[in-house]
């Protein structure tokens, strides 16, 4: 409706322009190389930033101190925009590393946070009944803090991945960094390729959401409670 309104696909493109524009894309022969080098460097930096936090918030919660310590510079990582992050970063990295260190920086803090605060909610009894007969640290981590934040891992796990996709595809755009995502997207605004554009949109999209559906699927496998 609204492009026959607009009736200009320099400014709106149709759905079914947009389906023949994907179409165009798959064709070319970079565009699984494309797809396999944003893929690998944001879904790195995802995993990666879940298990570290998972470490890092289980120090925090055995040792106050040192949840005091990292909790500022990880509020600063968390507001700081991603634009100035991108050039902050492009005076220390090279530029193919620009989408694995902002996703891993971006997400990082979503998990952490989340399963801190489960650990915090915990329920006490249940942690003395646990010291009470001297369960072992991975008894305690496999049957207790697991089961604990388990909501947490999926609400976190959830989030973090559409926000890895759209700061690390925003930081390939911003540094321009070639054979990306971010680099065809923003190859096709200056080509005037709208089309392009819309394409390449739900592509990213596309492997936003079946990439959070299958560690959802993952998750739900190895850490649901009947599982542990």
């Amino acid at each position: 409706m609204f492009t026959r309104l607009v009736n200009n696909s320099f400014i709106l493109v149709g759905p079914l322009e947009t389906v023949r524009h994907i179409v165009i894309l798959m064709g070319r022969a970079s565009f699984t190389g494309i797809l396999y080098f944003s893929s690998v460097r944001i879904l790195s930096a995802y995993f990666l930033a879940f298990l570290l936090a998972l470490v890092f918030a289980f120090i925090a919660y055995r040792y106050p101190f040192f949840e005091s310590l990292i909790q500022a510079p990880l509020f600063l990582l968390r507001s700081l925009p991603v634009a100035s992050f991108v050039i902050i970063l492009l005076f220390f990295l090279g530029r193919g590393s620009l989408s694995f260190f902002i996703s891993f920086w971006m997400s990082f803090p979503v998990f952490y946070f989340n399963f801190l605060e489960g650990l915090k909610n915990l329920d006490r009894d249940i942690l003395e009944m646990a010291k009470l007969f001297r369960f072992s640290l991975w008894n305690c981590f496999r049957y207790i803090f697991i089961p604990g934040i388990y909501p947490q891992i999926l609400s976190s796990a959830k989030l973090a991945m559409g926000l890895s996709w759209k700061s690390g595809i925003a930081a390939e755009l911003i540094g321009q960094v070639r054979q990306s995502i971010g680099y065809q997207l923003m190859d096709a605004k200056v080509s005037l390729e709208m089309g392009d554009v819309f394409a390449w949109s739900i592509i990213m999209i596309a492997l936003s959401k079946f990439f959070e559906w299958l560690v959802l699927f993952l998750l739900k496998k190895i850490f649901s409670k009947g599982s542990v």
